[in-house]
C-alpha cells in the first residue's frame, strides 16, 4: 500500500475493523458511525494531492490523487480489488457510512497536506509559516513538568491503569473548586474529556437523536459541524447568519426555534473562528430563547481567558440553568494541545426524557444527563488517559494569572497581523487568537475563490491560513495569531502583507 489514513477507537481496534465491512444504517449505533476504522488507500506510493469539490458542500474539498478522476478515493475507501484472468480489475462494493462521506473535509489536516505539499520550495527560506490551526506559541507551565516528572518517578504508578470515567479525582476536585471560584457554576458536576472537541460530542451523542436539528452560526467551527454531521446527518446541521462583526442573529435564531423543532443551540465565546467576545446580555437573551423553546445550549468555553485586558472579567456563564453545558479546554490556554484535556460542566438538575408506548399507554420518564453521558463516556475513551490528566492537574497550579500574562505577549503579534491585512474588512480581535478578512469581490461581483487564493499563499508565500469556506463564510480568511513568537511572527505577517497586495488586491 501506498498511504493509508486510519481513525478508530483504540479500544476495540479488531471489532472496528471488522464492522468497516458492514453496512450503515439508520437502526445502526450512532457510536459506530461516528467511531468506525476508515481506512483509505492511495495506490500510488508518492501521490500528489488535488483539491476538488464537494458534493454535498461545495464549499469544501475532497482529496484524490492528481491522475485521477474525481472520484477514485471515493472508490478505493469503499472497495475492495480483484484481478480477473484477463487482467483486468474488478471491484466489490463494502460500504461506507453515508454520515462520514457527507461530513465537511478536516480542513486542518487539509492544510498541513499543502504546506507538506510545498514545503520543499521553502526549505531555503526559512519554511512555511503557519498561521492556520489554532495553536499557541508558548510551553506548558512548570508545575505541569514537575507533576509529570513526579508522577513518572515513583516506585510504582497508576499510569497504565484505567481511570474513573469522569477523571481522576485529583483533577475533578480541582476542577469542580475552579469553576466555583471562577465561574460560579455551583451545582455542577464535572466530565474530563479527551480535548473539548469529545466534550462536544458527548454532548451530541447524548441528546440528539437521527431527526434532531442544531444550530449553529457562521462562521462556524468546522469541528462542530463536522460532529453534527457524523452522528445525526447533514440534514441536522442548520446555519444560522452573523453579522460582519461576528455577531449572531437574535432574531433570526428566535424565529427558527419558534417554527422548527431545534434540540441544540451552540455558541463559541470568545470566537472560534470569529476572534469576537461577546457580551453576557446577548449571551443571555440566547439562553432565555433556548429556554423558551426547550433547546439545549452548549456554551463552548476554550478560549476562556483570552478577552483583552479592558475585558479580563470572567466570560459569561449560567449556573442557574440546566439546560445550559458549558464546555472547556486546556489545550490553549495552558498550551496542553497535544495532551488532549478538556472537561464539561452539567447542572445536576439537567434532565433528559424518554418517551415509551407499552400496552397503547405512552409513558414519559426522566432521567439524569451525566447518567447518559456516561455510556457515551465509557464508549468512547473509557476514560480520560491518566498522564494527560496528571499533566492538566500540574498545569492547573500555575493559575489563570499565568495564562493572562502568556496571552498578553500575543498584543504586539495581534497588531502585526491587523496591519498586515489592511485595507480588508476585518472582523475579530477582541477575544480568542484569530482575526478574520474579507477579501474583495471579482469584477462580476462573484464571491473570491478564498480556497484558492490560500493555496497560493502556500506556494507563493510561504504563509498557511484557513479559507473562510471551511467555516461556512466564502470570501473571507482566517488568521490565527497565537502560532508564532513574535519574531517569526513578524516575519509571517510580511509574507502575508505582501500576498495579500499581490493575489487579492492587485487582483
Amino acid at each position: 500500500f501506498g498511504h493509508i489514513f486510519a481513525f478508530a477507537t483504540p479500544s476495540f481496534p479488531g471489532m472496528a475493523m471488522r464492522l468497516l465491512t458492514r453496512h450503515s444504517s439508520k437502526s445502526a449505533s450512532r457510536f459506530w458511525k461516528l467511531s468506525l476504522c476508515t481506512i483509505a488507500t492511495l495506490s500510488s506510493p508518492n501521490p500528489t494531492l488535488a483539491l476538488l469539490p464537494s458534493s454535498s458542500f461545495p464549499h469544501t474539498t475532497r482529496i484524490t490523487t492528481s491522475h485521477s478522476s474525481t472520484n477514485q478515493l471515493h472508490r478505493q475507501m469503499t472497495s475492495t480489488g480483484s484481478t480477473s484472468e484477463e487482467g483486468t480489475t474488478t471491484t466489490t462494493k463494502k460500504g461506507l457510512s453515508p454520515r462520514v462521506l457527507e461530513t465537511l473535509d478536516p480542513c486542518v489536516v487539509l492544510m498541513k497536506q499543502l504546506i507538506g505539499q510545498y514545503s520543499h520550495l521553502w526549505q531555503d527560506k526559512g519554511g512555511i509559516f503557519s498561521l492556520a490551526q489554532g495553536v499557541v506559541y508558548w510551553e506548558p507551565p512548570q508545575t505541569c513538568q514537575e507533576a509529570l516528572m513526579e508522577e513518572i518517578s515513583k516506585p510504582s504508578n497508576l499510569l497504565h491503569t484505567y481511570g474513573p470515567a469522569q477523571g481522576i479525582p485529583e483533577l475533578t476536585q480541582a476542577l469542580e473548586e475552579k469553576i466555583v471560584q471562577e465561574n460560579a457554576l455551583t451545582n455542577h458536576d464535572v466530565m474530563v474529556t479527551v480535548g473539548a472537541n469529545q466534550a462536544f460530542v458527548n454532548c451530541v451523542l447524548t441528546t440528539l437523536c437521527d431527526d434532531s436539528k442544531a444550530v449553529v452560526f457562521s462562521p462556524y467551527y468546522f469541528n462542530h459541524v463536522m460532529a453534527l454531521q457524523m452522528c445525526c446527518g447533514d440534514d441536522s446541521v442548520v446555519v444560522g447568519p452573523s453579522s460582519s462583526e461576528g455577531i449572531p442573529d437574535l432574531e433570526w435564531l428566535e424565529e427558527t426555534l419558534k417554527n422548527n423543532s431545534i434540540d441544540m443551540v451552540t455558541i463559541v465565546n470568545p470566537g472560534n473562528p470569529t476572534g469576537v467576545s461577546l457580551p453576557k446580555s446577548f449571551l443571555q437573551q440566547v439562553a432565555d430563547l433556548c429556554d423558551k423553546y426547550s433547546a439545549w445550549l452548549v456554551l463552548d468555553c476554550t478560549y476562556e481567558y483570552f478577552t483583552l485586558p479592558e475585558g479580563h472579567q470572567p466570560i459569561a456563564t449560567f449556573p442557574d440553568a440546566p439546560h445550559v453545558i458549558h464546555i472547556f479546554s486546556l489545550s490553549k490556554s495552558y498550551s496542553l494541545a497535544g495532551y488532549r484535556c478538556g472537561y464539561l460542566c452539567l447542572h445536576q438538575d439537567a434532565k433528559v426524557s424518554n418517551s415509551s408506548s407499552s400496552s397503547g399507554d405512552d409513558t414519559t420518564t426522566t432521567t439524569s444527563l451525566l447518567s447518559n453521558m456516561l455510556k457515551v463516556q465509557d464508549t468512547l475513551p473509557i476514560a480520560p488517559p491518566r498522564i494527560s490528566q496528571i499533566a492538566a492537574y500540574g498545569a492547573l497550579k500555575a493559575g489563570k494569572e499565568w495564562v493572562r500574562e502568556k496571552y498578553a505577549t500575543l498584543d504586539p503579534s495581534r497588531q502585526l497581523i491587523l496591519d498586515s491585512l489592511q485595507p480588508l474588512e476585518i472582523m475579530g480581535g477582541s477575544g480568542a487568537m484569530y482575526v478574520m478578512a474579507k477579501l474583495p469581490l471579482q469584477q462580476d461581483g462573484k464571491v473570491v475563490d478564498d480556497v484558492e487564493i490560500c493555496r497560493r499563499l502556500v506556494e507563493e508565500y510561504g504563509i498557511a491560513i484557513i479559507p473562510g469556506t471551511y467555516c461556512g463564510f466564502p470570501g473571507w480568511i482566517r488568521v490565527c495569531y497565537a502560532n508564532l513568537p513574535l519574531e517569526q511572527c513578524q516575519q509571517a505577517a510580511e509574507r502575508l502583507q505582501t500576498g495579500i497586495q499581490k493575489i487579492v488586491l492587485l487582483h
